[in-house]
């Protein structure tokens, strides 16, 4: 996308990005290589860095009529492999990192935009010649003040006059009189922290945007699931309006009137409801006059889920991370200050406005403020989302929510924060639920059982081949550390462990960012666990 002046915001819809009328091309029957060089020629950019950058993406080099097996790690555990194997004779098969249905898995999406869940690999071919039945919604609940959960732990409130009943728009319209200072300041006198894994205080990035030159924009990142958490996709579906109130709130405390809702693709049903849920809200003159908000789907790069590799997606660039400075809130799309904000950090704005920073700030701890929206799989005795104040037992939540007992006798460990996260064993969990708690990334929050008998050795395999799948490429540690890593464990890996352990230190000690220096740790840990069980 074209630099754009300090005023001139360079988009007025979905359709103005690149990479968005490339797909829409393909969709009309035009290859990857002609849509992309069509585009560029539409739009007087030079061919090459866009062909490159819809290359990138895996949804654009995929077959487009591809059935999708969810290959994250909840799905593995629970025989995804079986289920890719029992569909590769009946048309084009790929992976999907994760569908989000991590409480019912393993989970496939049909080329109808259906998801099945609790697939059984004897009837997946036979069941998708029909219509997807509707998943029923996860079970979610709250040990503390319901915030984020507190529209999705009592139903659907997609529909505008339902969540409009509940209470949807009324803090923007008390925010309107209050002024931009005053949502500014709330939100910084919460501590809210990003809920997407990195953990940056919300209030600080509004803030610099808000001071920075230029027209600010504003971005939901829907886009940012680990593998084991899907927190996100109940909230975009059953509470959308809930987003749209927090992106509209962050809209208006930094003097934004643009936005966009980036949704990944492999939540087709959440795209769908955020477009039908931003369509009433306008006709309802919910968003007022001035904010335009549209919905971008993801491309299928697991990566894109970081801010800066968003932003250069949206651009219509390669997704991959950028060094930071300048940050996103300084100098982002089109060169505009641009706040990017998990959903769920998202619809936790309103009940902070509402009720103030210094009610939220109470609850937790005193560096992790708040609740935390935690997804457990199907793994547990008891799956679904539940929040939590943080400061809680991770093993508490395990045994007295998930009704699961924390013990070797039942389980090898518990994954923590997805693929970048931590592996605890039983003996491990005694800490508590924070961003400051050593040894625990918590991520997004997703907790994936690992059972007694687990191949952990397998398990470390499956993760690698995930890191190397995702690489965004930017950096030689990552890119070449990843598929070299992968290499050795599917030579042999119970043989010798030791070249595979120094790859995956040389990755975490000099990747650009935190996919490439987190993914070693909790396989690492994997490898050290079965190495003490004899396994490896």
């Amino acid at each position: 996308m074209p630099s754009a002046g300090p005023s001139d915001v360079t988009f007025t819809s979905e359709a103005d990005f690149p990479l968005v009328r490339v797909r829409e091309r393909m969709r009309q029957g035009e290859s990857l290589r002609d849509a992309a060089r069509g585009e560029a020629r539409a739009t007087h950019r030079p061919a090459a860095p866009l062909l490159a950058a819809a290359r990138s993406q895996a949804d654009l080099v995929a077959s487009p009529i591809a059935t999708r097996v969810c290959r994250g790690t909840s799905c593995e555990l629970r025989g995804a492999a079986q289920v890719a194997e029992a569909l590769a004779g009946d048309g084009p098969v790929r992976p999907a990192y994760c569908l989000g249905y991590c409480h019912r898995s393993p989970a496939v999406l049909d080329t109808a935009g259906g998801v099945w869940v609790d697939v059984d690999p004897a009837r997946i071919v036979r069941d998708l010649g029909q219509p997807a039945p509707l998943p029923s919604a996860p079970r979610v609940e709250s040990l503390g003040p319901a915030i984020v959960t507190r529209r999705i732990g009592r139903g659907d409130f997609s529909p505008f006059v339902k969540a409009r009943a509940d209470g949807a728009y009324q803090i923007l319209d008390k925010a309107r009189s209050l002024g931009r200072e005053h949502v500014l300041r709330e939100v910084e006198r919460s501590g809210e922290r990003g809920r997407g894994g990195a953990g940056y205080p919300t209030g600080a990035k509004w803030r610099r945007a808000a001071a920075a030159e230029g027209e600010p924009l504003v971005i939901a990142n829907g886009d940012e699931g680990d593998p084991g958490s899907f927190i996100d996709r109940v909230l975009l579906e059953r509470d959308p309006h809930g987003v749209i109130e927090g992106l509209a709130l962050a809209a208006f405390a930094v003097g934004a009137r643009r936005g966009v809702v980036f949704i990944r693709s492999e939540y087709p049903r959440a795209a769908r409801r955020m477009r039908d849920a931003l369509a009433e809200a306008e006709r309802a003159g919910a968003l007022g006059r001035e904010l335009r908000i549209d919905v971008v789907e993801g491309f299928g790069s697991y990566v894109a889920g970081e801010e800066t590799a968003l932003i250069a997606a949206l651009a219509g660039e390669r997704g991959e991370v950028r060094p930071r400075p300048p940050y996103p809130a300084e100098h982002g799309l089109a060169g505009h200050p641009t706040v990017v904000n998990n959903v769920e950090t998202l619809v936790n704005v309103p009940w902070i406005v509402e009720q103030g920073g210094d009610a939220f700030a109470a609850i937790g701890t005193a560096h992790s403020n708040g609740t935390k929206a935690l997804c457990l799989n199907s793994g547990f005795a008891s799956a679904g989302i539940v929040e939590v104040p943080f400061g809680v037992v991770l093993r508490d939540v395990i045994q007295d929510w998930g009704a699961t007992s924390c013990h070797e006798a039942e389980l090898e460990g518990v994954l923590v924060g997805g693929p970048m996260g931590s592996f605890l064993e039983p003996q491990a969990c005694d800490v508590p639920i924070c961003w400051e708690t050593l040894g625990l990334r918590l991520g997004h929050g997703g907790l994936v059982a690992v059972p007694r008998g687990t191949d952990l050795r397998a398990l470390a395999t499956h993760l690698l081949a995930f890191a190397a799948h995702e690489s965004c490429g930017r950096c030689v540690p990552c890119r070449a550390g990843s598929a070299r890593a992968l290499a050795l464990a599917q030579e042999d890996l119970a043989a010798d462990a030791e070249p595979l352990r120094a790859v995956l230190e040389t990755m975490r000690a000099a990747s650009l960012c935190p996919f490439g220096r987190d993914a070693p740790g909790p396989i690492l840990a994997l490898l050290e666990r079965a190495a003490r069980s004899g396994c490896a």
